[in-house]
């Protein structure tokens, strides 16, 4: 560039929106889009998956809840290892890799006729899916110019909703087909209701997996249309494919090529260390503590409610179709709150918008669990508009935070180590939130859940969101990455690692008294120590970043 130095982010920011930034912007959509319908396809099929799995029970509980749980968790695994590796390899390959890997174990989930079967075909899918979204918001993050990150981050995101969406458009009609689609594979079975009286329905449901398993084809889509980021090539060292991917942007743009030099070529220093536990570290534990913090309770809610709602207009008297396709309003008013969310974000910033996302949360559970009544369907769908703008609207306000809060070197490590530690907060919601609704406390007279009133307790964790907002996190819009990463670099002796082992030991104990007692442990949420421990489990992660990212917020801000 005339001799001077230059950064990618320089480029990028002057080539603006072009040819390459919208072909991105479509492959990662898609790719969200098949990501998306893999994990809601068990919260759409789940009441059909009980009938088959325990066609005796007609009220499994947490083992209802545990369908999700396996692929949270599988999730929760994948992000971990594949954001490393996705700093390591690059994001094009390992997206291929993540994208072909979850199609082609969601394929047996349809052949499953027990817990067993299903729930490891599904935790081992869940490693691909758990990879596929951060890499995703990452690509974004070093694709798009600065001015329209935000947008194009959280649009990114609705791609995820749409293929809720889809999963429910697509699994409620073949679900409910009261005649078998393929004959012997989509067995009958013959089921308890809760009055004890039996229903016959076909496994219908198999199929929606089958179709799960399309990820195969696009994969070999992405390897051969993606682009590896220019920002990833100069922080891996190999500047002349750095300088060859910016003169495809330029190309892109309709501008004529210019000569990068790759010797002038800048890249911001690099941590002394790309582990995971440099995140906690005193340069970075604040950003960390800023959108752990609130992805976890985004997650929880979101995932939670969604595992749920179905099960919650069935037993307030809609039929089991109305109640899929309630849960599918909700998800549609998600795409329309993720096209949203990043304009405001870019307007007005991220921090006022993730404030404003949790108040606005809590306005709207009060309204649903005050209004939502049997036998008006209309007003349901309002509220589950409602619903679903609000609780989604807070989750992807986080995104644009999330790969702003780190340099290149450990962007992608960052992203993927929040959202898999968000995964469980998704993981355990679904179960605590159903041993919560077994809870006497939350009983009617008849015996029946009151879900209106177990939509309540998700207040607290809300609070606790914007608690955390107004500590932890730090106005990024409007900067480019690179004046993000800054001097990435890090003090060789502050490794974070003491820190990080505690960090283990409480997702350890939230793991324990969340997912592993609910689901080991007969009656567990009718013990009098389960809600105090669950309490403590979901609570404890709070404490720990209140304890110790606290004291470094004077000098993150500072800088």
């Amino acid at each position: 560039m005339n001799g001077k130095e230059f950064t990618v982010s320089e480029v990028v920011d002057h080539l603006g929106v072009n040819g390459h930034t919208w072909l991105m912007f479509f492959l990662m959509i898609f790719a969200m889009i098949f990501d998306g319908y893999d994990f809601m396809v068990v919260n759409t099929t789940n009441l059909f998956v009980a009938h088959t799995f325990w066609p005796d029970n007609p009220n499994p509980g947490a083992l209802m809840g545990s369908l999700t749980t396996w692929g949270l968790l599988g999730m929760v695994l994948g992000g971990a290892v594949g954001g490393i590796l996705s700093d390591k390899i690059g994001r094009k390959k390992m997206l291929t890799i993540a994208v072909i890997f979850y199609g082609l174990f969601t394929l047996p989930q349809a052949f499953a006729n027990d817990l067993v079967f299903f729930a490891a075909f599904r935790l081992i899918a869940g490693f691909g899916v758990g990879s596929c979204i951060p890499i995703v918001t990452t690509v974004f993050s070093e694709t798009i110019p600065s001015k329209q990150r935000g947008v194009f981050v959280t649009i990114g995101m609705a791609g995820m909703v749409a293929g809720w969406v889809l999963a429910g458009v697509i699994g409620n009609p073949i679900c409910n087909t009261a005649t078998p689609i393929f004959g012997g594979f989509t067995n009958e079975v013959t089921y308890l209701n809760a009055d004890g009286s039996s229903a016959t329905m076909y496994a219908n449901w198999r199929l929606c997996y089958l179709i799960g398993a399309l990820p195969i084809i696009y994969g070999i889509v992405l390897h051969f249309f993606m682009h590896e980021t220019p920002h990833w090539f100069a922080n891996a060292g190999r500047m002349e494919e750095a300088c060859k991917a910016l003169n495809h942007l330029q190309r892109s743009a309709g501008q004529e090529e210019t000569h990068f030099d790759p010797k002038l070529l800048v890249v911001p220093p690099k941590p002394a260390k790309t582990s995971p536990n440099i995140l906690f570290s005193k340069k970075f534990i604040v950003p960390t503590a800023a959108i752990w913090t609130a992805y976890f309770v985004g997650q929880f809610c979101v995932y939670g409610m969604n595992a749920w709602l179905p099960t919650w207009f069935k037993g307030i008297g809609y039929t089991p179709t109305e109640a899929v396709a309630l849960q599918t309003w909700n998800n549609v008013a998600a795409i329309a709150s993720n096209c949203c969310v990043g304009f405001v974000a870019d307007r007005i910033g991220r921090k006022r918008n993730l404030a404003f996302s949790w108040i606005f949360c809590i306005v709207a559970i009060v309204i649903c669990s005050v209004f939502v009544v049997p036998n008006n369907f209309g007003l349901s769908i309002a509220l589950m508009l409602l619903f679903g703008f609000a609780l989604n609207y807070a989750i992807t306000a986080v995104q644009p935070l999330m790969p702003e809060s780190y340099p290149t070197a450990i962007r992608n490590t960052g992203v993927s180590w929040c959202q898999a530690f968000a995964r469980f907060g998704g993981s355990a919601s679904s179960i605590v939130l159903g041993g919560i609704a077994g809870m006497a406390m939350f009983q009617t007279a008849e015996g029946a859940t009151n879900w209106s009133s177990v939509v309540l307790v998700l207040i607290v964790p809300f609070v606790l969101g914007f608690i955390c907002c107004l500590l932890f996190v730090k106005e990024t819009g409007g900067k480019s990455m690179d004046e993000l990463a800054g001097d990435g670099r890090t003090d060789a002796s502050d490794t974070g690692m003491t820190n990080f082992i505690i960090m283990l030991v409480v997702i350890a104990f939230l793991f324990i008294t969340c997912i592993v007692c609910p689901l080991a442990i007969t009656d567990w949420s009718k013990l009098p120590i389960a809600l105090p421990l669950m309490a403590v489990g979901v609570l404890l992660p709070f404490v720990y970043f209140f304890i110790f990212a606290t004291p470094h917020r004077k000098a993150y801000f500072a800088e």
